[in-house]
C-alpha cells in the first residue's frame, strides 16, 4: 500500500512539473470598470451603454416578469435586430473597406464618404442601443427596474459577441 502512494505522488510531482514547465497564457485585456460589453472594435460597441435587453431576457423569472412583459421585450428585440445585424454587418464591411482605401492611398474623397457614411451607421446603432435601455425601463415595474439595475452594476465583465453574426 505504502508502494503505491509513493507512485502517486510521484506522478502528482512530475505532472506538476510539466504544467509548471507549459509557458503561462497572455491574459485578455480587461474591460474598463463598469463595462460590460467588449468587442475587438470599440467603433461598434458603446462600452457605456448598459445592455439591458439581454440580461432582462435572461434574467426574466428572477424578475418576476409578467407574460405581457416578457412578450413585449422579444418583439422589441425581434423588430430591431432585424435592422442593427445587417447594420452593424455593413459597419464591418465599411471598416474592412476604410481601413483598405487608407492602406492602398485612396484619394480624399473616396475616404471622406467611407467615413460620412461609419458615422451615420455609427450613430443609428447608437440610437438602437440607447432605446434598448428605455424599453426595459418603460416595460418593468420601478421595484423590477430597481433590481436589474442592481444586477446590472454587480455582474462580472460579460464579452457579448454580437457582432460575429
Amino acid at each position: 500500500m505504502l508502494k503505491s502512494w509513493f507512485w502517486v505522488v510521484l506522478l502528482g510531482v512530475f505532472s506538476t512539473q510539466v504544467a509548471c514547465a507549459m509557458p503561462p497564457m497572455k491574459p485578455m485585456g480587461s474591460p474598463p470598470p463598469g463595462c460590460h460589453v467588449a468587442m475587438p472594435h470599440r467603433f461598434f460597441h458603446h462600452p457605456m451603454i448598459p445592455m439591458l435587453l439581454p440580461l432582462a431576457e435572461m434574467r426574466s423569472y428572477g424578475l418576476h416578469l409578467s407574460d405581457q412583459q416578457v412578450s413585449t421585450l422579444a418583439i422589441w428585440h425581434n423588430r430591431h435586430m432585424r435592422i442593427a445585424v445587417p447594420l452593424m454587418k455593413r459597419v464591418r464591411k465599411d471598416k474592412k473597406a476604410l481601413h483598405a482605401a487608407l492602406l492602398r492611398g485612396a484619394g480624399r474623397g473616396t475616404v471622406h464618404e467611407l467615413v460620412e457614411r461609419l458615422e451615420h451607421d455609427h450613430m443609428r446603432l447608437l440610437g438602437l442601443e440607447v432605446a434598448q435601455v428605455r424599453i426595459v425601463h418603460k416595460t418593468l415595474s420601478p421595484d423590477q427596474w430597481h433590481k436589474i439595475v442592481g444586477m446590472y452594476q454587480h455582474m462580472p465583465p460579460m464579452r457579448f459577441m454580437m457582432m460575429h453574426h
